[in-house]
Parts: C-alpha cells; sequence; structure tokens
C-alpha cells in the first residue's frame, strides 16, 4: 500500500509500480466509486471497450519504449530484419 496526496485540483497520481502491473497508460479511463468510507478506483469497462486491441498495443509499446538501445537507424533496422 502507498499514500498519494490530492492536488488542489482534485488530481492525484497513481505509482508507477500499480500502473504498469495494471496497465494503466495516459488516456485510460478510471470508474471512481465509494464503498463506506473507501474509495475504489478500477478500470471502467466503457474505456475497456472503447480502448480496443489497439490500445492495448499502444499501451505495450508506451511500457517498452526507450528499453532497447541499438546504435543503427530505424532503417537499418529494418533492412537487418527483412535480410536485406
Amino acid at each position: 500500500m502507498s499514500d498519494t496526496v490530492v492536488t488542489s485540483k482534485g488530481q492525484i497520481t497513481i505509482p508507477k509500480q500499480i500502473r504498469e502491473r495494471n496497465r494503466i497508460a495516459t488516456g485510460t479511463r478510471l470508474e471512481v466509486s465509494e464503498q463506506g468510507e473507501d474509495i475504489i478506483l478500477r478500470k471502467s469497462r466503457r474505456g475497456r471497450k472503447a480502448r480496443g486491441k489497439d490500445a492495448e498495443f499502444q499501451a505495450y509499446l508506451d511500457r517498452v519504449r526507450g528499453s532497447m538501445k541499438i546504435d543503427m537507424s530505424t532503417d537499418e533496422f529494418m533492412e537487418l530484419l527483412r535480410g536485406e
């Protein structure tokens, strides 16, 4: 469990480890509900349907972007992949 602070605009930051484990990327819709004194955040069912596979793939790319460093241009890398 971790703490977060509410800003003057009512915003919070979800810790990175939780965002990564739950695939919460920029633009992910969350539902906010209450259970007694608890506030519950969960991925929106509407958001999941609207996002689709393209958005899931984009979320994956966002997570892995910058994780591999190679010393060649995109064109050179594509030539290597194609066996040219």
